[in-house]
């Protein structure tokens, strides 16, 4: 690996040379760019590209297509610290990678260097995003699927859960945790070839057998808890009924396969999931606290993506009003909690991934987590909340339905023909509890690009009359359709509270305006409202004696 002793002489040789001849496999230069933020995804890029190929070196400052020592060293500016730009690539790759710079003092332009050196770690790396690189010569090539295959087998990478044990299948199996898994076949609706299959045969077409061995991924599904002790030792769950943070009435856990594992918590969380009768208008739809599809979805993805190597439970927690399930493992490929619901598809355990797949028991294309959101939002509850903690992920159902009109809302939506997906099912119930949403604010809660949100507010506006946008520019907003307020019976939860709301925010100003005058400006921070809505809010509010006194900025609203 270069060193930084031997810069001075490859700098020396800028003066009958550009930088690009002299770069190859470990070293690479570039030229400083006045924007912080893109000039870090330059040099993010180059140390994934670096990380993955082995080791490196990034001498920034150096402009790459010139020749001279004066035209070529540009140099870094005094302003930028060192430290800095380390904090921002640490937290930037995924694994985060913790790189060395050191300034290299020059006599051209701003009279410093950064050259940040890259060792040998554990690829493949990511930037935080998700993108991947690998230094290839001179290039910093994409890390496509054939190439990161091709870079694990090199670095002897393989996935635990597609190695066989020592037993035959036989020995290992338990007829039990078969016999569960063919139930749960048959309600997700696996295939019915598989489902007619043998044992034997149909533990070697999902992949739990190799040349008559169980694979770890298959003794996961299907094995005994004494070999899966033997093999796969972290494996466990773990139920806890909470009356507090620190306190419980029920608790048990146990190492059995997944199948069994599922059953067991899925017996003790249906023990206290009551089921809730709601009167809306003549129709009375019924609720279970936590829906059944999230719960299951919530525990498959725990154990399909747990960290097999760190100790520590599949741990359901359940308390009066949520349900909590931690699985142990980081998240990983550059999955973060708000990037989750969308992101590609990535798998710590293939070789269980792949099983759970073929059974239906799972899905690959990260309809997992979407499918979450949707049984919750669908019954008017809370979105899912996904966090990591230490070297935990944690995902918790909130039980409590906020707004029982979305299930009667959605079900007439789809007798009309339109089907409503999760971002759409995300920006309702937002507008079931405020009165109006922005592209940049349905960007966050569903997790897209502004451009690829304004696209799904445009056709709930123009296509389906879900929405009716209102303002123009940087001041566009949308607000539920006339249409959408005829469908929602007048006794719902949602006009009941959007009333209440209104008047204890006019009985709040009327109290506020018996004391002093108000600006438009002062209602907008007391009410949280803009300005054309505090405009439009007042203006009602004339019946009760409110009058606009002045012009302009030196307007009030006094009571009469």
């Amino acid at each position: 690996m270069i060193q930084i002793r031997d810069i001075p002489a490859l700098l020396g040789q800028l003066e009958n040379k550009i930088a690009d001849e002299l770069e190859g496999q470990e070293l690479d230069f570039k030229q400083w760019e006045d924007n912080f933020k893109e000039m870090m995804k330059i040099l993010v890029r180059a140390v994934v590209s670096f990380a993955n190929a082995g080791e490196g070196m990034v001498i920034a400052g150096v402009k790459e297509r010139v020749k001279g020592c004066e035209k070529a060293i540009l140099g870094v500016p005094r302003s930028v610290d060192a430290l800095s730009v380390q904090r921002s690539i640490y937290d930037n790759t995924e694994p985060h990678i913790t790189v060395r710079i050191q300034e290299v003092p020059v006599e051209y332009g701003t009279g410093r260097l950064l050259a940040i050196q890259v060792f040998p770690g554990m690829p493949p790396y990511t930037t935080s995003d998700g993108a991947g690189w690998i230094r290839v010569g001179k290039e910093n090539k994409p890390l496509t699927g054939s190439r990161r295959r091709e870079m694990m087998e090199s670095m002897g990478y393989h996935d635990a859960t597609a190695s066989a044990i020592a037993e035959h299948w036989k020995d290992a199996y338990s007829p039990a945790a078969l016999e569960r898994l063919r139930e749960m076949m048959s309600q997700e609706t696996a295939p019915l070839e598989l489902q007619r299959m043998s044992d034997e045969d149909l533990l070697q077409s999902i992949g739990a057998l190799k040349e008559g061995r169980m694979t770890i991924a298959g003794l996961l599904m299907v094995g005994k808890s004494q070999f899966i002790e033997k093999y796969v030792p972290c494996h466990r769950w773990a139920f806890r009924r909470m009356t507090s943070d620190t306190e419980y009435t029920a608790r048990d856990e146990g190492n059995d396969a997944i199948p069994l594992a599922l059953w067991e918590l899925e017996r003790y969380i249906e023990a206290d999931n009551p089921v809730s009768t709601l009167e809306i208008g003549f129709l009375h739809p019924e609720f279970k606290k936590y829906p059944q599809i999230a719960i299951r979805e919530g525990i498959m993805n725990a154990f399909a993506h747990r960290d097999y190597r760190v100790p520590g439970a599949v741990m359901v927690k359940q308390y009066s009003d949520e349900l909590t399930i931690s699985s142990p493992g980081e998240l990983i490929g550059g999955i973060t909690p708000e990037n989750i619901l969308h992101h590609a598809p990535v798998s710590r355990n293939n070789a269980l991934a792949n099983i759970l797949e073929k059974l239906r028991l799972v899905n690959r294309s990260n309809l997992g987590v979407p499918r979450i959101y949707s049984s919750m939002l669908a019954e008017g509850k809370e979105a899912p909340i996904y966090e990591v903690l230490g070297e935990n992920v944690e995902l918790t159902l909130r039980g409590s339905v906020v707004v029982p009109s979305i299930r009667i809302l959605v079900k007439q939506l789809s007798e009309k023909g339109v089907r409503i997906e999760v971002d759409e099912l995300i920006i309702l119930n937002y507008l079931l509890r405020h009165r109006e949403i922005t592209a940049q604010t349905s960007a966050e809660i569903c997790q897209r690009s502004v451009r690829r949100i304004s696209e799904t507010l445009n056709s709930m506006d123009v296509d389906n009359h879900i929405l009716t946008a209102a303002g123009k520019g940087k001041g566009r907003y949308y607000v539920l359709s006339n249409e959408i307020h005829k469908l929602l019976a007048e006794d719902v939860q949602y006009s009941r509270n959007e009333q209440a709301e209104e008047a204890a925010l006019k009985a709040q100003i009327l109290t506020l305006l018996k004391k002093q005058p108000l600006s438009n400006q002062e209602i907008r921070q007391i009410t949280g409202k803009t300005a054309q809505q505090v405009r439009k809010l007042m203006a009602d509010m004339e019946k009760d004696g409110v009058i606009l006194t002045g012009k302009g900025r030196g307007s009030k609203y006094v009571l009469n």
